[in-house]
């Protein structure tokens, strides 16, 4: 995971904490992915990617989902950096049993949670957890 990505992740976690209701994100294709598969899960309300007339330049702005006026990213962890990064197979995966956390993997498809890796029998690179 690149420190660009990094650093939109918790812009994402702080504006949540300090209960924002939306966010501006630069655009890039693993942010978009990444904003998709939140929204599928139910983290963010939704999403829309915008383009600055100016400067040509695309971003996404997000708005944000609160649970009873609690923060839902108030659990976001990143566990992988370009300096560390963990990697679990299929057979690693489908041992854990996770019920209230979302993991979210790079896989050869694309980013996934890791309900989508096991239904796919993929393993991959964890990104973050929610």
């Amino acid at each position: 995971m690149n420190i660009q990505t990094i650093k939109n992740l918790n812009k994402l976690k702080n504006a949540s904490l300090i209960k924002s209701e939306s966010i501006s994100l630069e655009y890039s294709f693993l942010i978009l992915n990444i904003i998709q598969n939140l929204y599928k899960e139910g983290f963010i309300q939704s999403f829309k990617v915008k383009k600055d007339l100016k400067t040509e330049k695309k971003f996404i702005i997000v708005n944000l989902r609160y649970y009873f006026n609690k923060s839902i990213f108030k659990k976001l962890k990143i566990l992988s950096s370009s300096s560390k990064i963990k990697a679990l197979n299929f057979q690693n995966l489908s041992r854990l049993n996770i019920k209230k956390d979302v993991l979210f993997f790079s896989t050869s498809e694309g980013i996934l949670t890791h309900l989508e890796c096991k239904r796919r029998k993929l393993g991959g690179v964890l990104f973050f957890i929610c």
